[in-house]
């Protein structure tokens, strides 16, 4: 399994888990408050405890409850998906913020050196 943390925008935060084969899984932890799952592609087994192990194909979302363990198990190999949840301070209210400019696109420090050259010619 690899999990790539992309990072976050104005209270979101967004990271990326990729399961490469069948059987892969991440699991055995629980969260503080809900969030979802965005299932990008593949099949996973969700198993959650006290409850009957229930299968989602992608695309489609996952809604994963606060203080329930859980595991999220590959049923078909290159499995993606996405934990996206509110950034929350210490209290448990959620950040509004903070901003995360290298995901953004109109963020200079998102731009590669040469960048603005660039667009000066094509806007000539």
């Amino acid at each position: 399994m690899k999990t790539f943390e992309l990072g976050y925008f104005g209270n979101i935060w967004v990271k990326q888990n990729v399961l490469e084969l069948a059987g892969e899984s991440y699991g055995g932890h629980e969260h503080k408050f809900d969030h979802v799952t965005l299932l990008v592609s593949g099949k996973v087994q969700v198993e959650i405890e006290g409850h009957d192990p229930k299968e989602f194909t992608a695309p489609t979302f996952i809604v994963i409850r606060k203080e329930h363990q859980h595991k999220i198990t590959a049923i078909e190999d290159g499995t993606v998906y996405y934990c996206v949840y509110a950034l929350r301070n210490m209290d448990g209210e959620v950040i509004e913020d903070i901003y995360g400019e290298q995901h953004d696109p109109e963020s200079a420090s998102a731009r590669n050196d040469g960048y603005w050259d660039s667009v000066n010619k094509i806007n000539k």
